[in-house]
């Protein structure tokens, strides 16, 4: 089962987007924001999500639906950690039978990145000039973002099947759109079939970059 879901954010120095797919696995945004530019800079930001049930795509869906309940709920004046910490807490006492869910969870809120993670799950943020920074999530963590920054949360299955250059390039050469294509094909080509998701949020790129990014294939 595929599920591909995107949205669009524009900012005042870059046409920025956010981008996510997931193979046997489930992903927010599970919808078009009404308006990204305003949700990245409002308190509660603009939510992602990969959820991996380890094969179980309603279970992992039921999750994801649940995580965008839990947060936008909460009231937006609570720390945006604090506020990713109960919606973990409360996404998992939803499946109470599903003790080894795989979950990270970001918001962006203006130059900030917030994350907080469970299983086997990734995230990297790669700055400007390609250099990437595994996110430090134990279980929490937060950056900062400039702006042409790249965020990449995704399951293990994918980070396993690829390494960090070819992630890097996947952030650096493309939109967010196809840098998440790229990094999961790349996983099935190497008989990944499940638990493959991933949600990239950057700046989109220009035309003589994405061609580089290709010709370097």
């Amino acid at each position: 089962m595929r599920q591909r879901t995107s949205a669009q954010v524009r900012n005042q120095s870059a046409n920025q987007s956010v981008y996510g797919y997931a193979v046997g696995a489930a992903v927010l945004p599970a919808g078009a924001y009404p308006d990204l530019h305003v949700a990245a800079r409002s308190p509660r930001g603009v939510l992602m999500a990969v959820v991996d049930a380890h094969g179980d795509v309603a279970t992992g869906q039921r999750i994801a639906d649940r995580i965008a309940q839990v947060y936008e709920a909460i009231p937006p004046d609570v720390d945006r950690l604090i506020a990713l910490r109960a919606t973990l807490d409360q996404a998992r006492q939803a499946v109470p039978h599903k003790p080894r869910l795989a979950m990270l969870l970001a918001v962006i809120v203006e130059e900030q990145c917030y994350g907080i993670a469970e299983g086997a799950v990734c995230g990297y943020h790669a700055l400007a000039d390609g250099q990437l920074i595994p996110m430090r999530l134990g279980p929490t963590g937060q950056c900062k973002l400039a702006t042409k920054d790249r965020i990449l949360i995704c399951t293990q299955a994918v980070s396993r099947s690829t390494n960090d250059y070819d992630i890097a390039l996947a952030l650096y050469a493309h939109s967010p759109e196809h840098a998440v294509r790229r990094l999961i094909a790349s996983a099935e080509r190497r008989g990944q079939r499940s638990g493959l998701a991933a949600v990239v949020y950057g700046p989109r790129r220009s035309l003589i970059t994405t061609l580089l990014g290709r010709l370097s294939r």
